[in-house]
């Protein structure tokens, strides 16, 4: 082997162009400016935008992943993803159960010192309950304790709601993305529950991939980004191959003057169109 034989292109195991999908080497990443480059498609992308999902574009349009329908014609749009995953449920509901177990014992102790001084006696069964009233620190809680003790658990409830639920769109939840030529939106939740924000398909710029303000312990998490008339951020509970799929169904859909039809089964929207002519 000589010095100057070609050596093979080295690939980071699991890191793909957010564009285009192909597998990034080693060699096209400048870990000091945090940039690669895509090989393929010209890109330039920040390391943290680099995909996880291991199908190329038309792959992932020709066989969509599991949860992801598109429910489309020449005037509507409408994308949805399923955000169920029963690995995530079981491990959100165990720490849901676990955490709000120790805010509901505290909880009934404030409620019970609330009870104790503005309505009555306590019964004698009641935990921590002498002559019908409830104790703290070994005297009787007064208001003033019970109202602190109260008052200092909101935000952990807060929180274990905010478990909870996440465990229930683990079960339940949906996105979808609805583009219509008279009212377009994006909602994510459970049934009747959704959030729902609007935005103007005429003036989207861009769909990117962004990052959330949180870290997991695999980094940081990645959603899509819509940059319309305002910026919607929305889908950091989708895995790799799902965030993969709706970005690139909407960046079709909603940007056809700059990518190319990949798939003819997502039809052209005339009226968009028509309005960028």
């Amino acid at each position: 082997m000589t010095g100057t034989q070609k050596q093979p292109l080295r690939y980071v195991t699991g890191v793909h162009c957010p564009e285009c999908a192909v597998m990034i080497d080693a060699d096209s990443m400048n870990f000091e400016q945090g940039v690669a480059l895509c090989r393929q498609c010209g890109k330039l992308s920040n390391l943290w935008e680099l995909s996880t999902c291991r199908r190329s574009i038309e792959e992932l349009l020709k066989r969509p992943p599991s949860g992801c329908s598109l429910d489309a014609t020449d005037h509507v749009f409408v994308a949805t993803v399923s955000l169920r995953s029963i690995d995530r449920f079981i491990l959100n509901l165990s720490v849901a159960l676990f955490w709000n177990g120790g805010n509901f014992t505290f909880v009934t102790l404030a409620i019970a010192g609330l009870y104790s001084n503005l309505i009555g006696d306590l019964p004698a069964w009641f935990p921590a309950v002498k002559m019908g009233r409830m104790q703290m620190n070994g005297r009787p809680m007064g208001i003033g304790d019970a109202l602190f003790v109260f008052l200092l658990l909101i935000p952990f409830v807060a929180i274990g709601i905010g478990m909870a639920g996440a465990a229930l769109m683990n079960l339940y939840g949906k996105i979808r993305v609805v583009i219509d030529e008279f009212d377009s939106y994006v909602t994510t939740g459970v049934g009747p529950i959704q959030w729902k924000r609007r935005f103007s398909p005429r003036h989207v710029e861009a769909v990117e991939v962004g990052k959330t303000p949180w870290q997991s312990n695999v980094g940081e998490n990645r959603l899509i980004e819509l940059k319309a008339d305002q910026v919607l951020k929305f889908g950091s509970m989708l895995n790799a191959d799902q965030m993969a799929w709706l970005r690139a169904v909407l960046r079709i859909a909603l940007r056809p003057d700059l990518y190319k039809r990949q798939a003819s089964s997502i039809p052209e929207l005339t009226w968009l169109t028509r309005g960028a002519e």
